[in-house]
């Protein structure tokens, strides 16, 4: 209870007398109303998402000026300036027309830079995906549905802890968060743990490819991925909605609900409540000679579901959440070892208030925090729970909104808090419980030129990070470490012409080891290896140059970008030996550090060849290897795919194929090389507009020739290959 008071706090705020909410509605050319266009104002960031008549209602806006953006998969992106002159009363209802294309066209960026820019604005590589893209791609999780964008693959171990893989890096160095706000799980810390967000809960993804410590501090050098669920983003529905969902996929056989509600409380509350469960048996694979067609022990359950109410003023916004999320998964296991299986909770509240001020230079504040308790047991085939994981984390993040001040464009400022308590117990124990302090504060600023849109974006930010571990007889007196960083960053970003943008940027992140990497010393069931930590690790510092050209036209849509970095002491395990324990072989790893160099390329482009048909060609490459040329452990391969789609905005039928190239520069991490395989998908979608509902009905086929194929990036991949032919339908009702 005193937690929620606590978050309840941030509600409770003076505010002035509620003026007239800005509304209005998003059409097509033709009059249709559009649903699930999402609406933002910009530089404040408030936010709104059509209903099935197409209808959205803002928060009131103080007086000024601002630019309000329309984003919708299937559509051109719409911006427009939006005048509100005393507080906001006199504005009249206000109606956006979109134009269809059949381009996959990213709306408004915010992840990448927290003020909500357009995707050409942003000197990072970024993706997004909702809509009918996310509807097409949804799988299990949120590795799995992002696994064939351009950049990003899967840390696979079995189908329920999956990670996603960013440029070759993952883990702790990969940042996932829900609206914005970190995901305190520990699927970041061991490759058996899996992400705690149901991808079926998301409303939209944003990825940003390559380091991001400048707003988000550590675990972000590798990238970030936004899974938006909207518990949290304080918009005010016109009137009650509701939307549903459930999908069913034939390699993990089972079934997946989703179901939202929100409804307005008078002219200034708002409440929303969302649950989903998902359940699926053991994953079905290619035939393969020792494992037969299913992949053992990989059954999984989940549950999820929140609670939010939300407040909206002229002056600000606040939204507070009461997030679960439950599961049960079993681990595949090699043959001659005993199956475990993972059973845990995470239980969230989230809190995020909105200041708006009525001063151009500094139009906004941003305060947002949450309380997040997650446990998780490892259960043997005996039920017998060997070990115990539990982490208690705080977060509060401040960030100041900058407008134009003369020559300075937007920038943002602020501030993070980061407290962590994590405990192992249990007869087999992986680490001492360790206790982790981390503060930081940052600045980003854009600098006109003078030569036409042309910007320098600048930022810097300084973090101190402190773990402890505490002192026990198995591990021994406890050890203290603590960590300062700079980070920093510089782009460049050219507008060439109103379809071309060239950005280049380079940039200064770090990562603190974690506590796996600096006190492990046990075997580890989940990974089926004996695991040992080095506490005299160094911080990660990353070093990194990246080249990005953005193309749009009504025709052509594409990004590509060209980079290379370099992590000084790149921590990683290093495989020294085998060793027996109860008749059991077990691989050894000490974790070590060295300095890790990758370069890599990467985009996509989509064409729109004749009327509703569009040709798309993506693909990823990455060399990554040691200072000595030795290549690392773990690393995707090349791969190059191909796809063609007709959609017409009602529907659409598509097909792609995905080649991925061996990989035989393995590592010191006891890995095998992976073989050459493609991969072919088909789907076909509708989305119709019946008795004044929204129906979207999905139909996908994966790796249509049941090909039986293993991650690179997967610890496991020996004994456990990854999924076979996948038959996947899905049904979405909004209303």
């Amino acid at each position: 209870m005193r937690y929620f008071v606590l978050l309840l706090s941030l509600l409770v705020l003076p505010t002035t007398a509620a003026a007239q909410a800005v509304v209005g509605s998003v059409r097509d050319m033709d009059g249709r109303p559009l649903a699930e266009a999402h609406v933002l104002v910009v530089p404040i960031e408030r936010r709104a998402v059509t209903d099935a008549e197409g209808r959205f209602r803002l928060p009131p806006l103080p007086a000024g000026e601002y630019r309000l953006d329309v984003s919708l998969i299937g559509f051109a992106p719409v911006s427009r300036v939006l005048r509100v002159s005393g507080g906001g009363g006199s504005i009249e209802p206000l109606e956006i027309r979109m134009t269809p294309t059949p381009l996959t066209l990213s709306g408004i960026e915010v992840t990448a830079s927290g003020t909500g820019r357009a995707p050409a604005a942003v000197t990072q590589a970024t993706s997004q995906l909702s809509g009918k893209a996310l509807e097409r791609e949804l799988s299990g999780t949120v590795a799995q549905t992002l696994r064939y964008q351009p950049g990003i693959s899967v840390r696979f171990n079995g189908p329920a802890a999956a990670m996603p893989v960013m440029r070759g890096l993952t883990g702790d160095r990969v940042l996932v968060l829900q609206d914005g706000q970190r995901t305190a799980d520990l699927a970041g810390s061991a490759t058996d743990h899996g992400v705690t967000i149901d991808p079926l809960a998301a409303q939209r993804v944003e990825v940003v490819r390559g380091p991001a410590t400048l707003l988000y501090g550590n675990n972000a050098l590798g990238g970030v991925v936004n899974v938006i669920s909207g518990d949290v983003s304080g918009g005010m529905p016109t009137a009650p909605q509701a939307a549903f969902a459930i999908r069913s996929e034939s390699a993990y056989p089972g079934i997946a609900l989703n179901g939202r509600v929100s409804a307005p409380l008078g002219e200034a509350f708002a409440v929303s409540a969302r649950g989903g469960f998902r359940t699926a048996g053991d994953m079905r694979i290619g035939a393969d000679p020792l494992l037969g067609r299913r992949l053992r022990n990989t059954e999984q359950r989940s549950w999820n579901g929140s609670f939010a109410v939300s407040h909206s003023s002229e002056t600000w916004t606040s939204s507070v959440a009461a997030r679960v999320y439950d599961f049960t998964y079993g681990l595949p296991y090699p043959p001659g070892a005993d199956p475990i299986d993972l059973r845990g909770e995470r239980f969230e509240l989230a809190a995020r208030t909105d200041l708006v001020f009525e001063a151009q230079a500094f139009p906004s504040l941003r305060i947002d925090a949450t309380l997040q308790e997650y446990a998780h047991d490892e259960i043997d085939a005996g039920d017998v729970v060997q070990q115990r994981f539990e982490l208690d984390t705080r977060t509060l993040n401040v960030m100041l909104r900058q407008g134009m001040i003369g020559p300075l464009h937007e920038g943002a400022w602020g501030a993070s808090v980061l407290l962590k308590d994590y405990a192992a117990t249990g007869p087999a124990a992986l680490t001492p419980a360790a206790v982790s302090r981390a503060f930081g504060i940052f600045g980003f600023q854009a600098v006109g030129l003078g030569i036409g849109e042309a910007a320098l974006q600048l930022g810097g930010r300084f973090d101190r990070y402190a773990i402890e571990s505490r002192s026990s007889e198995k591990f021994g007196a406890g050890v203290e470490r603590v960590f300062d960083a700079l980070s920093g960053s510089a782009g460049l970003n050219v507008p060439v012409s109103n379809a071309f943008t060239v950005s280049l940027t380079a940039a200064r992140s770090f990562r603190a080891p974690t506590v796996e990497e600096l006190f492990s010393g046990a075997p580890h069931a989940g990974t089926g290896a004996v695991e040992y930590g080095n506490a005299g690790l160094q911080e990660e510092h990353g070093r990194s140059l990246e080249l990005l050209l953005h193309l749009r036209t009504s025709r052509l849509s594409g990004q590509a970008s060209v980079y290379a970095s370099a992590i000084d002491g790149y921590i990683e395990p290093v495989f020294v030996g085998d060793t027996i324990i109860d008749d059991v072989t077990l691989p050894v790893f000490v974790y070590g550090q060295d300095e890790a160099r990758m370069r890599g390329i990467e985009g996509m482009l989509e064409i729109a060849v004749a009327g509703d048909v569009v040709v798309g060609l993506r693909g990823d490459v990455l060399h990554a290897e040691h200072r000595d040329g030795t290549p690392l452990s773990f690393m995707p391969p090349a791969r190059l795919g191909l796809s063609v789609r007709w959609d017409n905005g009602t529907l659409s039928l598509g097909g792609d194929a995905h080649h991925e190239f061996a990989q035989t520069r393995t590592g010191a991490a006891d890995e095998a090389p992976t073989d050459a395989h493609t991969i072919f998908r088909a789907d076909a979608g509708a989305r119709l507009r019946l008795f004044g509902r929204v129906h979207s009905l999905t139909l996908r086929v994966d790796n249509i020739g049941n090909t039986l194929h293993r991650e690179s990036t997967s610890r496991i991949k020996d004994f456990a290959p990854s999924a076979g032919r996948n038959i996947a339908i899905g049904y979405r009702v909004h209303f």
